[in-house]
């Protein structure tokens, strides 16, 4: 290894800025000690930047060295993900989100840390999962030192489930899987049969600290219809695969910091209901939003507002919705919510890939007009027969969940439908105005 004394490297510079010296150093190389400008707007050392594993974009075949389909590969497994199954599924879920804060937390095996990669897709889960299941309820329970806290009751609040997670940053101890299922359990047990009822363990730790047997607990999440989830950060625990396959549940181990994120992300949709479920008509309140010239208590946080939402049933006042009254436990919600809640029900199909470069007819992307490009995939739906890009393809069935050329379609056929009574409509007017004018 040579090292190089700051006077070194000046009087390479120097020589490399003579034009009739034989060295020359081209200020386009971009040496690693000169400060470079990030995605993030900062200065910072090349050497500082983030790890990046370049050597993935190459592969070799028979051939020799080509391209990497990496990408390709990487596209091909996310689209595999979405489960677009017609089955029945819940749209009022209950959910106890469990977070392991031992000290195993603390290990840098993922950047910055366990304990901060945790904090960001807990937060990013909670935020996305409230957008796609705006009548749901999550409480968040944490363990530590063998023992289990709860920190929010069941409610809808993301903001109120963030806050808490971020205040409490003590690690200690070792965690303790049965006390955390009999706190949630004993929070699921008085939701109605109606809604379904899950939770979902983050764990960090290789240990358990539990006081008893844990196989009594695994038959009452059993008879109580519960269903459990694993996320693990570390490996896989033949105690947390157990209980996910005995409750109808899954059992994951994070890769690196976008698999955890992208495990997480898959609870977002409601999964297939197991068992007996009990259907009953569900009394739902839609307030209407005032705002008073004096303030008024609200009842969701003690706190006088000018504007709010008023109970239809008991007049009582509260700041966001959904929520359950407090007074005469009405669900208070709004129609939009209830509207994005269907999209579960009634899932755009999955598109089909398309082959565009053995096409005769060049094709663009219905969504943003882009055009096909070396690594591009496209994807057409079944329905419309319209092209999508990957993005676009995502973004269809992670977020919008309508078919823009079916809802173009729809629109064009109602337009027909009304050009049409509007002609057969001006026709019997104009024939019965005839004898009149005779």
């Amino acid at each position: 290894m040579i090292y190089f004394t700051k006077e070194m490297m000046i009087g390479r510079r120097r020589r490399g800025n003579n034009k009739d010296d034989g060295y020359n150093l081209d200020e386009d190389q971009d040496p690693d000690h000169v400060l470079q400008l990030n995605d993030q707007g900062t200065n910072k050392y090349k050497w500082e930047s983030q790890f990046e594993r370049t050597w993935d974009d190459i592969e070799e075949d028979e051939s020799g060295l080509r391209p990497s389909l990496q990408e390709e590969r990487i596209m091909r497994t996310r689209r595999q993900r979405i489960d677009a199954q017609r089955v029945r599924r819940g749209m009022q879920r209950h959910i106890c989100l469990i977070v392991d804060l031992s000290k195993t937390l603390a290990s840098q095996d993922m950047k910055p840390s366990r304990h901060q990669c945790l904090l960001n897709s807990s937060e990013s889960f909670i935020k996305e999962f409230f957008d796609q299941n705006p009548i749901s309820q999550i409480s968040l329970i944490v363990t530590k030192n063998s023992k289990a806290e709860k920190l929010t009751e069941l409610n809808g609040n993301p903001n109120r489930h963030i806050t808490a997670l971020k205040n409490t940053s003590a690690m200690e101890g070792d965690p303790s899987i049965q006390n955390s299922l009999e706190v949630a359990i004993s929070t699921l047990s008085h939701v109605p049969k109606y809604g379904s009822r899950e939770i979902i363990v983050i764990y960090s730790s290789l240990t358990t600290c539990d006081p008893g047997d844990l196989t009594k607990t695994i038959e009452i999440l059993k008879n109580e219809q519960i269903r459990v989830s694993f996320i693990h950060m570390a490996a896989e625990l033949f105690i947390c695969k157990h209980i996910s396959e005995q409750t109808h549940g899954t059992m994951k181990v994070v890769l690196n910091e976008e698999h955890f994120n992208e495990c997480l992300m898959l609870h977002c949709q409601p999964p297939p209901t197991f068992g007996k479920t009990e259907a009953a008509l569900v009394e739902m309140g839609f307030p209407q939003q005032h705002t008073s010239s004096i303030p008024m208590m609200c009842m969701c946080h003690e706190q006088l507002r000018y504007v709010g939402y008023t109970c239809p049933r008991c007049s009582s006042k509260f700041c966001e919705l959904p929520t359950d009254c407090q007074i005469c436990n009405l669900s208070l919600v709004s129609s939009p919510h209830l509207a994005r809640s269907y999209h579960h029900l009634f899932q755009v199909p999955l598109f089909t890939e398309i082959n565009w470069r053995e096409l005769k007819t060049e094709i663009s992307c219905f969504g943003c007009l882009t055009v096909p490009k070396s690594s591009s995939l496209f994807f057409g739906c079944p329905r419309c027969k319209q092209s999508f890009c990957f993005e676009c393809d995502q973004f269809i069935h992670e977020s919008l969940h309508n078919c823009p050329g079916c809802e173009n379609n729809l629109n064009t056929n109602e337009n027909d439908v009304n050009n049409n009574s509007n002609h057969s409509q001006n026709g019997n007017d104009h024939g019965s105005d005839q004898p009149i004018s005779q």
